[in-house]
Protein backbone atom coordinates (compact mmCIF):
# COMPACT_ATOMS: atom_id res chain seq x y z
CA UNK A 1 0.00 0.00 0.00
CA UNK A 2 1.61 3.53 -0.83
CA UNK A 3 0.00 7.07 -0.32
CA UNK A 4 -1.11 7.36 -4.15
CA UNK A 5 -2.92 3.95 -3.25
CA UNK A 6 -4.98 4.84 0.18
CA UNK A 7 -7.25 7.41 -1.27
CA UNK A 8 -8.30 5.87 -4.68
CA UNK A 9 -12.02 5.48 -4.82
CA UNK A 10 -12.41 2.45 -4.72
CA UNK A 11 -10.86 -0.64 -3.78
CA UNK A 12 -10.26 -4.40 -5.16
CA UNK A 13 -12.78 -6.46 -4.34
CA UNK A 14 -12.18 -8.08 -0.81
CA UNK A 15 -9.75 -5.59 0.65
CA UNK A 16 -10.21 -3.44 3.62
CA UNK A 17 -11.34 -0.31 3.92
CA UNK A 18 -8.21 2.39 4.72
CA UNK A 19 -10.38 3.86 7.58
CA UNK A 20 -11.73 0.97 9.38
CA UNK A 21 -10.32 1.34 12.37
CA UNK A 22 -13.51 0.06 14.38
CA UNK A 23 -16.31 -2.38 13.92
CA UNK A 24 -18.44 -1.11 11.26
CA UNK A 25 -22.04 -0.45 12.49
CA UNK A 26 -24.99 1.82 11.58
CA UNK A 27 -24.42 5.28 10.81
CA UNK A 28 -25.83 7.51 13.30
CA UNK A 29 -26.00 11.42 13.27
CA UNK A 30 -23.24 13.15 14.51
CA UNK A 31 -24.93 14.51 17.97
CA UNK A 32 -25.72 10.99 19.02
CA UNK A 33 -22.09 9.94 18.06
CA UNK A 34 -20.75 13.04 20.03
CA UNK A 35 -23.12 12.08 23.17
CA UNK A 36 -22.10 8.62 23.13
CA UNK A 37 -18.03 9.69 23.13
CA UNK A 38 -19.16 11.51 25.58
CA UNK A 39 -20.53 9.37 27.75
CA UNK A 40 -17.72 6.65 27.11
CA UNK A 41 -14.80 8.90 28.18
CA UNK A 42 -17.40 9.59 31.42
CA UNK A 43 -16.97 6.28 32.26
CA UNK A 44 -13.56 5.20 31.19
CA UNK A 45 -12.36 7.60 33.65
CA UNK A 46 -14.74 7.39 35.99
CA UNK A 47 -16.54 10.33 36.03
CA UNK A 48 -20.17 11.01 36.96
CA UNK A 49 -22.34 12.84 34.83
CA UNK A 50 -23.27 15.00 38.05
CA UNK A 51 -20.16 15.61 38.71
CA UNK A 52 -18.90 17.12 35.65
CA UNK A 53 -22.21 19.64 35.40
CA UNK A 54 -20.49 20.38 38.82
CA UNK A 55 -17.17 21.15 37.72
CA UNK A 56 -18.78 22.76 34.84
CA UNK A 57 -21.12 24.92 36.68
CA UNK A 58 -24.63 23.41 34.64
CA UNK A 59 -27.41 22.35 36.36
CA UNK A 60 -27.22 18.09 36.55
CA UNK A 61 -30.57 17.67 35.07
CA UNK A 62 -30.08 20.02 32.18
CA UNK A 63 -26.83 18.02 31.60
CA UNK A 64 -28.33 14.53 32.05
CA UNK A 65 -30.96 15.52 29.59
CA UNK A 66 -28.22 16.49 27.31
CA UNK A 67 -26.55 13.73 27.31
CA UNK A 68 -28.79 10.76 28.57
CA UNK A 69 -31.52 11.88 26.55
CA UNK A 70 -33.01 13.99 23.29
CA UNK A 71 -32.19 17.71 24.37
CA UNK A 72 -29.48 18.42 21.85
CA UNK A 73 -25.89 18.74 22.27
CA UNK A 74 -24.15 22.76 21.30
CA UNK A 75 -20.92 22.97 19.45
CA UNK A 76 -20.10 25.31 21.91
CA UNK A 77 -21.03 22.91 24.92
CA UNK A 78 -19.60 20.24 22.99
CA UNK A 79 -15.99 21.56 23.20
CA UNK A 80 -15.92 22.63 26.54
CA UNK A 81 -17.08 19.10 27.33
CA UNK A 82 -13.72 18.12 25.52
CA UNK A 83 -11.76 20.41 27.48
CA UNK A 84 -13.30 19.62 30.95
CA UNK A 85 -12.25 16.04 30.13
CA UNK A 86 -9.20 16.39 28.65
CA UNK A 87 -10.35 14.71 25.52
CA UNK A 88 -8.53 16.16 21.99
CA UNK A 89 -11.15 17.43 20.01
CA UNK A 90 -9.31 16.90 16.66
CA UNK A 91 -9.10 13.67 17.36
CA UNK A 92 -13.07 13.48 18.95
CA UNK A 93 -14.29 15.18 15.76
CA UNK A 94 -12.10 13.01 13.37
CA UNK A 95 -13.45 10.01 14.86
CA UNK A 96 -17.61 11.46 14.60
CA UNK A 97 -17.31 13.56 11.31
CA UNK A 98 -14.57 11.32 9.21
CA UNK A 99 -14.97 7.70 11.02
CA UNK A 100 -18.58 7.55 11.68
CA UNK A 101 -17.35 5.73 15.11
CA UNK A 102 -17.11 7.53 18.23
CA UNK A 103 -15.32 4.07 19.81
CA UNK A 104 -12.39 4.69 17.83
CA UNK A 105 -11.48 7.24 19.96
CA UNK A 106 -9.60 5.41 22.26
CA UNK A 107 -7.62 3.15 19.23
CA UNK A 108 -3.80 4.02 19.13
CA UNK A 109 -3.88 4.05 15.51
CA UNK A 110 -6.36 7.05 15.36
CA UNK A 111 -4.48 8.72 17.57
CA UNK A 112 -1.09 8.53 15.08
CA UNK A 113 -3.44 9.60 12.02
CA UNK A 114 -5.50 12.74 14.04
CA UNK A 115 -1.56 13.69 15.22
CA UNK A 116 -0.39 13.66 11.68
CA UNK A 117 -3.50 15.30 10.20
CA UNK A 118 -2.29 18.44 13.32
CA UNK A 119 0.95 18.14 11.18
CA UNK A 120 -0.34 18.15 8.08
CA UNK A 121 -2.66 21.36 8.70
CA UNK A 122 0.15 23.29 10.77
CA UNK A 123 2.21 22.73 6.92
CA UNK A 124 -1.25 23.59 4.96
CA UNK A 125 -1.15 27.15 7.35
CA UNK A 126 2.59 27.71 6.46
CA UNK A 127 2.19 27.56 2.99
CA UNK A 128 -1.04 29.36 3.06
CA UNK A 129 1.04 32.47 4.77
CA UNK A 130 4.10 32.19 1.93
CA UNK A 131 6.31 30.41 4.18
CA UNK A 132 7.15 27.48 2.46
CA UNK A 133 9.23 27.88 -1.03
CA UNK A 134 11.24 24.55 -1.00
CA UNK A 135 9.31 22.36 -3.97
CA UNK A 136 9.05 18.68 -2.48
CA UNK A 137 8.34 15.73 -4.26
CA UNK A 138 5.59 13.69 -3.01
CA UNK A 139 7.80 10.68 -2.78
CA UNK A 140 10.41 12.32 -0.52
CA UNK A 141 7.35 13.72 1.90
CA UNK A 142 6.61 10.12 1.82
CA UNK A 143 9.96 8.75 2.77
CA UNK A 144 10.10 11.63 5.29
CA UNK A 145 7.05 10.67 7.08
CA UNK A 146 7.91 6.88 7.32
CA UNK A 147 11.04 7.24 8.61
CA UNK A 148 9.52 9.67 11.10
CA UNK A 149 7.16 7.45 12.34
CA UNK A 150 9.84 4.55 12.47
CA UNK A 151 12.12 6.38 14.39
CA UNK A 152 9.00 7.60 16.91
CA UNK A 153 8.23 3.78 17.32
CA UNK A 154 11.90 2.81 18.08
CA UNK A 155 11.92 5.72 20.80
CA UNK A 156 8.99 4.54 22.09
CA UNK A 157 10.16 1.47 22.45
CA UNK A 158 13.45 2.35 24.06
CA UNK A 159 11.38 4.12 26.96
CA UNK A 160 9.30 1.03 27.51
CA UNK A 161 12.13 -0.96 27.95
CA UNK A 162 13.70 1.78 30.43
CA UNK A 163 10.88 1.97 32.29
CA UNK A 164 10.67 -1.87 32.82
CA UNK A 165 14.47 -1.86 33.18
CA UNK A 166 13.78 0.19 36.11
CA UNK A 167 10.97 -1.17 37.80
CA UNK A 168 12.35 -4.34 37.65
Amino acid sequence: MTPETVFKPSSPPGSEPVFAFANPGPREGEQKQYKQLINDELIRQGILPAHLADRMHISRPKLHKILKQTNPLSDDLRDRIFSELGMDHVRAKFCVALLHDPRAYIEQSVFLATESLKSFYLEVLTCRRGSIEVDLRPAVIHEAARRAYDLLLSHQERVMQNDQTLQA
